[in-house]
């Protein structure tokens, strides 16, 4: 507009059985369309337009946009969601995450603790030092093995590769809240801090053979103490949905929700072409 880019959309593209996929953006926070405050309806929908003729000259059989969580725009702008519904889009699945708002006083956010979260918090403080940590490499090894022995699987980022997103984006952005019982650590948040004034749990894990002590609980109520005071707006939990969000960790869900955390929904689009 006027010679300036004032949205971009990043895509993978793949082929499977069903064809050649467009998709925005594979495990990608910020998927779906950026955008300015300078995008209006009109261009929206000339937008998408775009992306889809874009898509056939590629030979595309399917595009699938996985939309950014609300939480994460600087400003309302759901013009292209609307677009996307104008050219023919579905509904492919949704998703819900667990946030806790952190605007507001303190003690509010402390009183919205159902029963069961604030007694093992106030049981967890007793025992757990939590605090920053530079020690991504004990984090790490206790993040492995927990994944590995509880699930069978690997964290998304390795140990070098955390590093190096450190590296890039700034200490400052990526931090470790870690918990310590007698100088071990024995459980960790890692949070990545958003412009938006958004915290997002990126990982939680700990040692469960202290799960009676409830350390994690420490590290929550330290990170909403933390992020209140710093004046950020949201403190995301994460999902614990899989299969497109139709199968529910109930169990999970309802620890998210104890500390007063509230579900925003993600909604991932599909056209065929």
């Amino acid at each position: 507009k006027n010679g300036k880019p004032i949205s971009v959309i990043p895509c993978n593209i793949y082929e499977t059985d069903e064809g050649i996929i467009l998709h925005s953006h594979m495990r990608a926070t910020y998927g779906g369309f950026v955008v300015t405050n300078l995008v209006n309806i009109e261009e929206s929908v000339e937008m998408v337009q775009n992306l889809v003729e874009e898509a056939r000259k590629l030979n595309v059989d399917r595009i699938i946009i996985r939309n950014p969580f609300r939480i994460f725009n600087d400003n309302v702008c759901d013009e292209t969601d609307y677009a996307m519904w104008y050219h023919g889009f579905q509904i492919k699945s949704r998703e819900i995450e667990i946030v806790i708002n952190l605007a507001g006083k303190i003690e509010e956010l402390k009183n919205s603790y159902d029963n069961g979260s604030r007694y093992n918090t106030k049981k967890a403080i007793k025992f757990i030092t939590t605090k920053v940590s530079e020690d991504f490499e004990s984090y790490w090894d206790l993040l492995q093995q927990t994944l590995m022995e509880r699930y069978g699987k690997k964290p998304v980022h390795s140990y070098k590769d955390i590093l190096e997103l450190i590296r890039h984006c700034g200490k400052e952005n990526i931090k470790l809240i870690a918990g310590y019982l007698n100088g071990k650590m024995i459980c960790g948040i890692v949070i990545f801090l958003f412009k938006c004034k958004v915290i997002h749990a990126q990982y939680i894990c700990q040692d469960y053979a202290y799960q009676e002590l409830r350390p994690i609980n420490a590290v929550i109520d330290y990170i909403i103490d933390w992020g209140n005071k710093n004046n950020y707006q949201y403190f995301n939990l994460g999902m614990a949905n899989e299969n497109e969000g139709k199968t529910i960790n109930y169990g999970l869900f309802h620890f998210k929700e104890g500390f007063g955390g509230r579900g925003v929904l993600r909604e991932t689009m599909v056209l065929d072409l």
